[in-house]
């Protein structure tokens, strides 16, 4: 699994496997402020993410066009993949928006990652810890 994150000091894009040590494009370290853009499963989908995460958005649109068909924007996923959603943004059993919403766009879900976790407390899944921190349950 991979993860497309964004450097606060720099504003560029990039992915990493495990834990980011440093921007590599302006070199801050600050590795515990990043902002996590989405979650994917191959190096294919990262490349593909990282590019759109960087490109401006005057031309994002152009970019998606000519490049290959990747993710498939669902827009009514089922209990299965929103659940494998969350699995993925749990870090010792614990969920973060941010991740969430990550991990949904990776799977090329376009639902608010706060109504998901909506549905996963009132179904017994999840449990709030705090502003936007949520407990996996099962």
């Amino acid at each position: 699994m991979y993860t497309v994150v964004r450097c606060f000091s720099c504003g560029r894009c990039w992915g990493v496997k495990g834990k980011a040590r440093k921007c590599p494009h302006c070199g801050d370290q600050s590795a515990n402020k990043l902002q996590i853009v989405s979650v994917v499963d191959n190096a294919s989908d990262l490349q593909r993410e990282v590019a759109a995460a960087n490109m401006p958005d005057s031309l994002k649109k152009e970019l998606e066009d000519r490049l290959p068909d990747g993710i498939e924007v669902n827009k009514t996923p089922s209990a299965l993949q929103l659940m494998a959603c969350i699995r993925i943004a749990a870090v010792n059993d614990v969920v973060t928006l941010e991740r969430l919403g990550g991990a949904l766009r990776g799977k090329g879900i376009r639902i608010d990652p706060e109504d998901v976790a909506e549905e996963g407390i009132s179904q017994g899944l999840l449990m709030r810890s705090g502003d936007n921190e949520f407990i996996l349950l099962q």
